[in-house]
């Protein structure tokens, strides 16, 4: 069993509509274990889908064989930067006695700033070779991956605080999970703060890293 610790950190602002307030589009503070996988060519989808649906279960699947999983990964120094957009409404008509008008409207979309850094787990079987860079968010925002190899693995069990992101459907079916933070994002809400009874990984020299053991990914039936 090999587990890395990667720290990601943003060349571009990353932009992905987590929530919708009005105008406002507001990017999460958190990455999701999908887009992650995704990013690090774990996982890939078609080039072109005409249906514009997800197909999370089929991309994501193969990697449970494989015995590799990737966590959600949380901020360890995060800022905002605020962009305002317009549009137009084009209305058009077929009579010769009105007018088409343009009429302006707009937007505002808040994004994860350049230099913002985050924290999240590649679990696998074996050794993987991970990318120095990748690509994610709405406009493929550049991002650098610092990968650490956590040493002198362990498995414990019993009860124990989580404090990293988690995806819910993927620890439910192997840890008893009693109370936690929820972190409201789509596909799937992450939990955060997670107290838990079951197996977890830690480690003799990072006492403070807990990782609940036996993580798969999976999907809502």
């Amino acid at each position: 069993m090999q587990i890395y610790r990667l720290l990601l950190t943003l060349q571009d602002p990353l932009y992905f509509a987590t929530r919708e307030l009005g105008r406002l589009y507001v990017t999460e503070q958190y990455l999701h274990n999908y887009a992650l996988t995704y990013a690090l060519g774990l996982a890939k989808s078609s080039y072109y889908d005409a249906e514009h649906i997800p197909h999370y279960e089929r991309d994501l699947e193969p990697l449970n064989q494989q015995g590799i999983y990737i966590t959600p990964a949380r901020p360890l120094e995060s800022a905002y930067v605020t962009h305002t957009y317009k549009f137009a409404n084009l209305s058009y008509h077929v009579k010769m006695d009105k007018i088409s008008k343009n009429i302006p409207t707009f937007g505002r979309i808040r994004e994860l700033k350049p230099e913002s850094i985050f924290e999240f787990f590649v679990i696998c079987q074996k050794e993987l070779k991970l990318p120095k860079w990748i690509r994610l968010g709405k406009w493929m925002s550049k991002a650098e991956v610092t990968v650490e190899q956590l040493p002198q693995l362990q498995t414990t069990e019993g009860l124990f605080t989580c404090k990293y992101p988690l995806n819910p459907l993927d620890v439910m079916f192997t840890n008893q999970v009693i109370s936690y933070d929820v972190v409201n994002m789509p596909p799937v809400s992450l939990i955060q703060n997670v107290q838990m009874r079951g197996q977890y990984y830690q480690f003799t020299e990072m006492k403070d890293i807990k990782i609940p053991a036996r993580m798969e990914y999976h999907f809502r039936g």
